[in-house]
């Protein structure tokens, strides 16, 4: 496709006005001023729109839409173990695959191209990924069962094995397989030692919660007398590139921990605030180097998956807890939930709009009136937009989402499975 007379904004906020941006066999072949000779298939008249990079969603579990408003006002741990876990174990596969594809759903048409997974039938995660084209990093979640502690007796052991092993005949890069510890407390020392052997093997990446509540906190200190950090980081598994979700009650020595590995914190705002969690040390963080991306965690503890609505949170919080208007501008949080989001999931050509990068691409209508004036596209991009201005999210050059309707997915199918899975499954 090409876009012609469009204003291009960059991950890190730079601005382009009026540029002619061509795509090629899913990559951005051509940014300039002139309008090349070529057929570039369909052209797309960029007048009053912004062409800017997608969002990558650094933490969620796509498949909790199906308990969206099911264990609301409760505090993390209550609800964990009073609601969510138990209706989990009741989950099959079928449920996660129709409620993978509702968030899909919901994220291409909030502008989100790529997602980080981290949940159980995975397989079937993979199975929505593939099918709907978006892009996504899956975990299989893995945490200990009563009496069995070795890797190697947990059966969520040999679905992620399993996982690891088809992932090796995909013929497309679009879906990789992450190995997921679920955190801390639901582990031990010795698995997340299994686990991170496990990583250096097939070469994945990790994902992982990390200090998500006090309690959490307080009670791994208790236990081993070192942060769930320390933990982490003495077991091996900081040696490879991992994301850290939440990371709300981290101390300073837990930032220099971070620091050193390279461990990249998916800030979640909305979701720290909706269970009552606290609030993430995101600039302090930042100051010390950590990489920070952003992600909307579950529609079941958000409860939307909209990363627009989740950087603007982003970027609000900074600034109040900090009563610095300066705290992450615009352009850094941007970039957070864009270019950050994409070097987390280890996809060095993504989250930006520059020559030869994938056209992971969101077109924004600068006409409606909360991106009008045009004082700073970046700006009203940030701070005062609605999803209601996004008119097409694009992966990997295929058209996914434009004008309210889906090119790759039946959604009155997702919508009847949906609720069928639903009502099957509160009845179980």
């Amino acid at each position: 496709m090409l876009f012609t007379n469009i204003d291009v904004l960059q991950a890190d906020g730079t601005l382009l006005p009026g540029r002619t941006v061509a795509v090629r066999d899913g990559r951005i072949a051509y940014i300039g001023k002139s309008v090349p000779t070529a057929d570039w298939g369909e052209v797309i008249s960029g007048k009053d729109r912004l062409l800017m990079p997608g969002f990558y969603n650094a933490h969620t579990h796509a498949a909790m839409t199906l308990l969206r408003g099911y264990g609301d006002d409760l505090p993390l741990d209550q609800w964990l173990r009073e609601r969510v876990f138990p209706i989990e174990a009741k989950m099959t596969g079928e449920d996660v695959y129709w409620g993978t594809m509702l968030g899909i759903a919901e994220m291409f048409s909030t502008g989100t191209v790529s997602f980080s997974d981290m949940y159980f039938f995975a397989d079937r995660v993979v199975q929505a990924a593939l099918t709907s084209g978006i892009k996504a990093n899956v975990g299989c979640s893995i945490r200990c069962v009563p009496d069995r502690e070795r890797l190697q007796d947990i059966p969520a052991y040999y679905e992620a094995k399993g996982l690891l092993e088809a992932a090796r005949e995909l013929k497309t890069d679009r879906v990789r397989v992450d190995i997921a510890p679920h955190a801390e407390y639901t582990t031990t020392p010795a698995l997340l030692a299994e686990l991170a052997e496990l990583s250096a093997t097939y070469g994945t990446r990790v994902q992982t919660h990390l200090s998500e509540t006090q309690a959490e906190h307080l009670a791994c200190v208790g236990r081993h007398g070192k942060t769930p950090a320390a933990v982490m980081r003495d077991a091996g598994l900081f040696a490879r590139p991992v994301t850290a979700a939440h990371c709300v009650w981290t101390t300073e020595s837990d930032w220099d921990i971070l620091a050193q590995y390279g461990v990249t914190v998916a800030h979640c705002p909305q979701s720290n605030l909706k269970l009552g969690s606290g609030i993430a040390p995101v600039e302090a963080m930042r100051r010390r180097g950590i990489p920070v991306a952003v992600g909307t965690d579950s529609a079941a503890s958000n409860n939307n998956l909209n990363m627009l609505e989740e950087v603007r949170t982003a970027a609000l919080l900074a600034r109040g807890v900090s009563r610095d208007s300066r705290a992450l501008p615009a352009g850094e949080a941007l970039y957070m939930a864009t270019r950050a989001g994409a070097l987390a999931q280890g996809r060095e050509d993504c989250g930006d709009i520059r020559l030869g990068y994938r056209a992971d691409l969101l077109v924004v209508n600068q006409r409606v009136p909360t991106m009008m004036p045009k004082h700073s596209a970046l700006s009203n991009l940030l701070f005062s937009a609605g999803t209601g201005a996004l008119e097409m999210t694009v992966v990997d050059g295929c058209v996914v989402y434009r004008d309210g309707e889906f090119p790759t997915l039946d959604m009155e199918r997702i919508r009847y499975r949906v609720n069928r899975c639903t009502k099957a499954l509160l009845a179980r």
